[in-house]
């Protein structure tokens, strides 16, 4: 029994680990559009794109510390979360603001997906804490979802 329960506290601390390398990977990737958006409506989206990526500061910083409370151990040098992360590096440096726009909203939705999986993740373990981090990050994911495709219509 005891084997077991380390087993699923091992797969919560995984997708904790990938999320938060994920999480790495969008700051950058943000901070590019952030720097290289143009347009009519650069000030706007700048200023949007600043608030974007400040959130995934937070949430690296977030999930890094959950996994560390678990007795885990955080991704710690960009290498290792270059390695862990799905999310490709973005290496084109001219962009409008309905290109970020759109690279936003699939940014969103990937990320609602991995926060439903570790939240099933969280609720098999018994792991309330990570299931309300998890409950309110996608609160906020979808209200964002639905302000991007607003902007998108």
């Amino acid at each position: 029994m005891k084997e077991n329960t380390k087993s699923k506290k091992t797969k919560v601390i995984e997708q904790l680990r990938k999320m938060q390398a994920d999480s790495i990977v969008l700051y950058m990737k943000v901070h590019n559009y952030h720097w290289n958006v143009r347009g009519s409506d650069f000030p706007q989206a700048h200023k949007a794109l600043e608030e974007i990526y400040d959130e995934f500061a937070d949430m690296f910083d977030d999930l890094a510390e959950r996994v560390a409370q678990l007795g885990g151990t955080p991704v710690v040098t960009l290498s290792e979360a270059l390695k862990l992360s799905k999310v490709k590096e973005e290496t084109k440096t001219s962009f409008t603001s309905k290109e970020t726009l759109k690279e936003v909203l699939k940014i969103y939705q990937q990320l609602e997906a991995d926060f439903e999986t570790l939240a099933s993740l969280a609720e098999k373990e018994d792991d309330r804490v990570t299931t309300a981090y998890c409950d309110d990050k996608l609160g906020g994911l979808q209200k964002a979802i639905w302000m991007v495709e607003a902007q998108l219509a």
